[in-house]
Formats: C-alpha cells, structure tokens, sequence
C-alpha cells in the first residue's frame, strides 16, 4: 500500500513540476544560454517595456566609452552598465532629451556638458 501511495504521489510531483517548467518557459531550446530578452527585465505599469542588457562585448565597448568621459563614471563598473540600461529605458520610451541628460546627470554624477557623451556611449553599444 505504501508504495502505491508513494508511486502516485511522485507521479503527481513529475506532472507538477513539468507543468510549471511548461506553463513558466522552462526547457527551452536545451543549450543553456539566455536569449537577450531572457537576460532582460521587464518594467512599466500598463504598458510593458524591456531594459536591455549588453552582452559581454557590448559591455566592454560602453566601459571603455564611459571612461572616456571621466574615470569616476565607471568606478563602479556594474552600476554604470545598471544605470545605463535604465536610461536606455528612458531613451526607447521617446522621453524629451533634456530629460535624458537630466537622468544621465543624476545616475552618472556629471555635467550637463559630459551627458552628451554618456548618451553617446549608451546608443552607440546597445541601446
């Protein structure tokens, strides 16, 4: 009796959990890399919008590009990429460009004048 019970309840988890794999996206195409939309979150109240995220080569290029503008900009490499996928955002949202650069002013701490080469860098990789 207590190996039909146990059978029964296994046979339960496997449906379960094949069920969840199915109905949250999972077993894909099997080769274990993320698609760029798989690396990208989602944001927005209603209307749904993608935050981008360079790869690895991309990446390198917007580091090498910010730190042109000014080495403190890419101090943190990881925040600099985080806030140059959040104005990315802003960018493929149609926001104004003054409001952009005041966006890139506050996240990358610098002028108004050094905003134009921060936006550079971030359209010029992969926004």
């Amino acid at each position: 009796m207590r190996k039909r019970t146990a059978i029964a309840v296994s046979g339960l988890v496997t449906a379960a959990v094949t069920g969840a794999a199915v109905a949250f996206g999972g077993w894909g195409d099997g080769d274990g890399v993320a698609s760029a939309e798989e690396r990208s979150r989602t944001v927005g109240a209603g209307e749904q919008h993608v935050i981008p995220s360079p790869d690895a080569g991309q990446r390198e290029l917007l580091l090498h590009d910010l730190e042109a503008v000014g080495p403190a900009v890419v101090a943190d490499e990881d925040q600099a990429v985080e806030d140059a996928r959040w104005i990315c955002v802003d960018i493929r949202r149609g926001q104004p460009e003054d409001e952009v650069r005041d966006a890139v002013s506050q996240r990358f701490r610098v002028t108004w004048e050094e905003t134009a080469s921060v936006l550079d860098a971030i359209r010029g990789t992969f926004c």
